[in-house]
């Protein structure tokens, strides 16, 4: 008989908040785009060695019936599971393409589908259905406070908490959300205290895994 775990309540709120506004307009992208954002994020899967990604710089910027162009669902595949290969020049070249507002926003999306999608599939929990998309334009509004402090894209200037909790604050809301699961599957109220008691791993282990995970990822926090 197999058996599923259920996420605890904080973890499937946020989950629930986060997958409700993927198919609403965004800043940048309509909701049908960002559910084709979705769509390509849950389809992309790491490529043999011998199956090199598409150059970005040669696929086509014009759409072919669907909401989303060849170059931007390349682009949604490179960022969902080879995101080290994206060095700043490309990110420029891309910014310069598509601007780094919607660049984020796609990032951000991205990162919340595979998010929830691995929590689920870590838990032997069928994988959501993706939402209907909903009609509206984005609202095209940019969040205030941005500026160059070093990264590929602007980001927030002031920030309080781990560097890493601004990589995509150029998304707004979307990155709010993303830092919201972040916070709810990796310590939920706990990430200020150093000392875990109360779980089957001690913080110092969380800390080698996402040290690991992060090093295999090749992400450059």
């Amino acid at each position: 008989m197999t058996h599923t775990l259920q996420p605890n309540d904080f973890v499937l709120e946020v989950s629930d908040a986060a997958w409700a506004e993927l198919g609403r307009p965004g800043a940048q992208w309509a909701g049908a785009q960002r559910v084709a954002i979705a769509a390509a994020a849950r389809a992309a899967s790491p490529r043999p060695l011998w199956d090199r990604a598409p150059d970005l710089a040669e696929l086509s910027r014009e759409h072919s019936g669907g909401e989303l162009s060849p170059f931007v669902a390349a682009l949604v595949e490179r960022v969902a599971v080879e995101p080290s290969s994206l060095t700043r020049d490309h990110v420029h070249a891309i910014t310069d393409e598509i601007g780094d507002a919607a660049y984020a926003e796609l990032a951000s999306i991205v990162t919340q589908v595979v998010s929830i999608d691995h929590h689920a599939a870590a838990l032997g929990n069928e994988l959501r259905p993706l939402p209907a998309a909903e009609a509206g334009a984005p609202h095209r509004r940019r969040p205030e406070g941005l500026a160059d402090v070093g990264g590929h894209i602007e980001m927030t200037e002031v920030i309080e908490g781990p560097n890493v909790r601004r990589s995509l604050s150029l998304a707004g809301a979307d990155h709010e959300r993303w830092m919201m699961l972040v916070f709810a599957m990796y310590s939920g109220s706990q990430f200020g205290e150093m000392v875990w008691t109360d779980r089957a791993l001690t913080r110092p282990q969380v800390e080698l895994l996402a040290a690991r995970t992060s090093a295999l990822n090749e992400c450059f926090y």
